[in-house]
C-alpha cells in the first residue's frame, strides 16, 4: 500500500530550513535602517491578527492559523466538524466531538508548474498542478512562505444528498429496442457511502447453473476501513477488493469482504444507474444494466473524494474503457463558483475523452441557506443566522473591489449582547457568554482563485436556534455584491435568506453535470402492506420541492438539468438503516423508495453510460451538451434556475447523438442500427429547417436502387424491415443508406445485412 499523504519527516526537515532562511531574511530587512520596522505579534493587540502570508490560505485554513496564532497549543480537533482532522495514531479523520487531540489537517495545495517541490516533501499528486497532505500548523505556515505555492485549500467534510422513473426519462425503450442501449463495456463509477456488494442486482449468472456467482463490481475500495482485511493494491489508504476476492465471497459465505453500506445511500444510488432488475425479475431496472460498476466508499472529505474519482478513472483507463462517475453528495464551504482547488482537481480528469462526472444539485431548495444581495455604497445590512448545531460555520463572499467591514453579535441569552467588529484585511476571535467567535475579513486579500474576498465566521460551543446577527457594512464607497451559506447545511440557515443559489460544490463547477430532481410518481407500496408516500411530495411532473436552484456565485445556470428524484424505488442494502422501515422498504425485501437529488443524478449517469457505449470517445462537453439539447421542456419547466435545460430524455439524446455535425453542415443526418442486421433496423434521422420533402433511399454495391419511401419531413425514427420496395427480403449484402431533404442527400450509411 502507498504511504498515506503525510508530510515525511526528513521533507520536512528541508521544509523547514526553507522556512527558517525566509524569516531570517525578513528579520534582516526589518532591521535594516531604511525599512519600516515589523512589529512584533505581541504588540498586536489580543486577540486580533493580520499577515501578508495568508493570501495562500483559504478562509477556514485562516481561521485555524489564526487560532493556533493566539494559543500555540490548540487542539486541531475544534475544526473537525467542517475539515479533515487527524490524530497521530489515527489514520481515518476525526469525527465531530473527538476525545482525540488534533493534530494535523488534511490540505489540497497548488503549485505553480515547475511541481518538483511536491516529490521532496511527500506531497500526494491529484491532478496537474493539484496536490494532497496532510499538515501541522507549522508546516501549513513554512508552506505559505515557499514561492512555489500558489494556495492551499482545507479538505472539506462533504455529505450524500439523502418502477417509473426509468421509463420517464426513455432509458427502457433503449433497452427494447434495437440496436439495444444498456451500457455495455461502459464503467460506471460511484464515491459513496458503500455497496452491498451480495445483491442480486449487481451480480450475474455466467454458468447459467441458477445461481448469480459473478459480480459486476470490478473494484471495491473501501477509504474508511482503517484496518487491513484485503490483498495489498495500489490504494494509497483504506482496503481495495478485488472482482476475484468478492466472488469468492459470495461463493464461500465468508467474510473476505468486509465492506458495508449501513446508511443504504450508496447501494440505492448504484442500483438507479446500473441495477440490472435481477431480484425483480426485471420490474426495477436500472439505466444501464449492463455496465461494469467500480465503487468507492468515501470518508466524505474532498480530498478522499477527488482521489477516489481518480482511482475510479485510472482503472477504467487500464482497461480501455470509457467511464462516468456519479456523486450524489455536496457541501457548501467554498465559492460556488467552480475556482475551488476541489472542483478544479475533478475537472482535470475530465481533459480526456470518454469521461464525465455527474453531481447531485442538492437538497436545500426548500431551505433558507442562502443569503445575498447588493450593498449599496456606505450601506449597513444585518442580517440574522440561527445555528442549529453547537458548531457553526457561515462563509460570505463579496466583490473583490468593495471595502466591507463585518460584525457579529452575539444572542445575549446567557449575558449581555457582545458585538465582535473586522475590519477588511483584519482578524478577531473573542468568548461571549453565548459561545466563541472567531471572524476572518479576508485577511489573505483578494483570494487568487476568483479574485474576490471572502468572510468566514466560526461560532462554537453556541445553543442551537439562538439568534446571531451579522452585519456587513460598506466603507469603500463603492458597494458591492455579496453571497452567505452555512458550511453545512445541516448547520444553520437565515430567516431573512432565500432557495436560490443553492447549488453544492462540486455541482457548481462548469464541467461537471449538476442535476436536479422532478416528480414521477407519488406513491409505493410498503413491506407493512400499505401505500406510503413522502409528506412533502409534489404532483408528477413538478420540480421537487428540496431540488437546489442556481445560479452559481458567477451568475451561470446551475443545475444542468432534472432527472427523477422522489419516491424512486431501488436496491436495499441489506445491512443499512432504511432497512429497518417498514415504511420506505418494498414486498420481498429488496428494494426501497428514498428521495433526493441523490436519487436524481445516477439517473444521468447511467443515460451517460448509454451515450459513451455508443460513443465511446465523447467529451464531457460533447456529453453535457447532447444532454442539454435534447432535455424535456413541458409547462412545469418555466425557470431555468430551477429546472436548467429542463428533464432528462435520454430516448431524445441517444437517437441524436452523432447527428449534430451533419446537421451544421446543411445535410440532412442519419444514423442505423444495428449494424450488421438480420431481420429489421431503426434509422434515427434529422433534418435542417423545414424541408417540403424528405426520403429514404437505399442502394446495393453496383449503384441500383432497392428501397425508397418518402418520410415525415420533421425528422424522427423509422423503422425498416430489409426489405425492397416490392417487399422482398433482401438478400445478404453491404448496402448504402441516405436520406435526402429536397434533393440534398446526407452522408451515405453502409449498411450490412446478414442471413437470419
Amino acid at each position: 500500500m502507498r504511504e498515506r499523504r503525510v508530510l515525511r519527516s526528513d521533507s520536512w526537515a528541508l521544509l523547514w530550513s526553507v522556512f527558517v532562511t525566509v524569516l531570517v531574511l525578513l528579520s534582516a530587512v526589518s532591521s535594516s535602517p531604511t525599512s519600516s520596522p515589523v512589529p512584533p505579534v505581541a504588540s498586536q493587540r489580543e486577540g486580533s491578527f493580520s499577515e501578508e502570508s495568508y493570501t495562500k490560505l483559504d478562509p477556514v485554513l485562516r481561521l485555524l492559523t489564526h487560532r493556533a496564532q493566539r494559543y500555540p497549543q490548540v487542539d486541531l480537533a475544534r475544526f473537525a466538524p467542517m475539515i479533515a482532522v487527524y490524530s497521530p495514531s489515527s489514520q481515518a479523520p476525526l469525527v465531530a466531538k473527538s476525545a482525540e487531540r488534533g493534530e494535523r489537517v488534511g490540505v489540497l495545495i497548488q503549485l505553480k508548474d515547475n511541481a518538483q517541490l511536491a516529490s521532496q516533501i511527500g506531497m500526494t499528486p491529484i491532478a496537474p498542478n493539484l496536490f494532497s497532505a496532510r499538515v501541522t500548523v507549522d508546516e501549513l505556515r513554512a508552506l505559505t512562505q515557499l514561492p512555489e505555492v500558489v494556495f492551499i485549500e482545507a479538505d472539506y467534510r462533504l455529505g450524500p444528498h439523502i418502477d417509473r422513473s426509468i421509463p420517464a426519462v426513455g432509458g427502457r425503450f433503449l433497452h427494447e429496442t434495437e440496436p439495444r442501449a444498456t451500457g455495455q463495456g461502459v464503467i460506471v463509477g460511484f464515491v459513496d457511502t458503500g455497496i452491498d456488494w451480495a445483491h442480486r442486482d449487481f451480480r450475474v449468472d455466467r454458468d447459467g447453473d441458477g445461481f448469480e456467482e459473478s459480480s459486476r463490481i470490478l473494484w471495491l475500495w473501501d477509504q474508511t476501513e482503517t484496518g487491513f482485511f484485503g490483498t495489498p493494491r495500489m490504494v494509497p489508504f483504506g482496503t481495495e477488493y478485488t472482482r476475484e476476492e468478492i466472488e469468492r465471497a459470495l461463493r464461500t459465505g465468508t467474510h473476505i469482504v468486509n465492506e458495508r453500506d449501513e446508511s443504504g445511500h450508496g447501494t440505492h444510488v448504484t442500483g438507479i444507474a446500473v441495477g440490472d432488475g435481477s431480484a425483480s425479475r426485471g420490474t426495477y431496472v436500472g439505466m444501464a444494466p449492463n455496465a461494469e460498476i467500480i465503487f468507492v466508499k468515501t470518508s466524505y472529505f474532498s480530498t478522499d473524494i477527488v482521489e477516489g474519482v481518480r482511482y475510479i478513472f485510472e482503472k477504467s483507463e487500464w482497461l480501455g474503457k470509457p467511464a462516468v462517475v456519479n456523486l450524489s453528495l455536496g457541501g457548501h464551504f467554498g465559492p460556488h463558483d467552480g475556482t475551488s482547488l476541489f472542483e478544479q482537481s475533478l475537472e482535470a480528469f475530465l481533459e480526456r475523452p470518454g469521461r464525465a462526472i455527474v453531481a447531485s444539485a442538492g437538497n436545500e431548495g426548500d431551505q433558507k441557506i442562502h443569503l445575498g444581495g447588493q450593498l449599496r455604497p456606505r450601506e449597513a445590512f444585518t442580517f440574522t443566522f440561527i445555528p442549529t448545531e453547537e458548531t457553526a460555520y457561515v462563509n460570505i463572499w463579496y466583490t473583490g473591489s468593495a471595502n466591507f467591514t463585518v460584525s457579529v453579535t452575539s444572542p445575549g441569552i446567557k449575558g449581555p449582547p457582545q458585538t465582535v467588529l473586522v475590519i477588511r484585511g483584519q482578524g478577531e476571535f473573542a468568548n461571549t457568554p453565548d459561545g466563541s467567535v472567531s471572524i476572518d475579513n479576508a485577511g489573505g486579500g483578494i483570494d487568487p482563485r476568483n479574485k474576490d474576498r471572502s468572510i468566514a465566521i466560526s461560532l462554537e460551543r453556541v445553543q442551537p436556534g439562538s439568534p446571531w446577527y451579522i452585519t456587513l457594512t460598506d466603507q469603500g464607497g463603492t458597494g458591492g455584491r455579496f453571497d452567505a451559506w452555512p458550511g453545512l447545511a445541516t448547520m444553520g440557515y437565515f430567516p431573512e435568506g432565500d432557495s436560490f443559489s443553492t447549488v453544492t460544490e462540486p455541482a457548481t463547477a462548469k464541467k461537471i453535470i449538476a442535476v436536479g430532481a422532478y416528480t414521477t410518481k407519488v406513491f409505493w407500496p410498503g413491506i407493512d402492506g400499505q401505500s406510503h408516500r413522502f409528506t412533502d411530495a409534489q404532483g408528477e411532473g413538478e420540480l421537487a420541492r428540496f431540488s437546489a436552484r442556481g445560479p452559481t456565485r458567477d451568475g451561470r445556470l446551475k443545475p444542468d438539468l432534472t432527472a427523477p428524484g422522489t419516491a424512486i424505488v431501488s436496491t436495499l442494502a441489506k445491512d443499512s438503516e432504511v432497512s429497518r422501515s417498514e415504511k420506505l422498504v418494498l414486498p420481498g425485501g429488496e428494494y426501497a423508495a428514498m428521495q433526493g437529488t441523490s436519487m436524481a443524478a445516477p439517473h444521468v449517469a447511467g443515460a451517460i453510460a448509454l451515450l459513451l457505449q455508443a460513443q465511446p470517445h465523447l467529451r464531457a462537453e460533447e456529453i453535457l451538451t447532447q444532454l442539454k439539447r435534447t432535455a424535456l421542456q413541458d409547462g412545469f419547466t418555466t425557470d431555468q434556475r430551477a429546472w436548467g435545460a429542463g428533464k432528462l430524455q435520454i430516448a431524445r439524446g441517444f437517437e441524436t447523438l452523432g447527428l449534430q455535425e451533419q446537421l451544421s453542415a446543411g445535410r440532412p443526418a442519419l444514423k442505423v442500427g444495428p449494424n450488421p442486421a438480420e431481420r429489421s433496423v431503426t434509422l434515427f434521422y434529422s433534418t435542417v429547417g423545414a424541408p417540403r420533402t424528405v426520403e429514404l433511399m437505399v442502394f446495393d454495391l453496383v449503384g441500383r436502387l432497392v428501397y425508397k419511401r418518402e418520410l415525415p419531413p420533421e425528422g424522427q425514427r423509422f423503422q425498416w424491415t430489409l426489405h425492397d420496395s416490392q417487399n422482398r427480403p433482401l438478400p445478404p449484402g453491404l448496402y448504402l443508406v441516405l436520406v435526402t431533404a429536397d434533393g440534398r442527400p446526407s452522408t451515405p450509411y453502409p449498411l450490412v445485412v446478414r442471413k437470419p
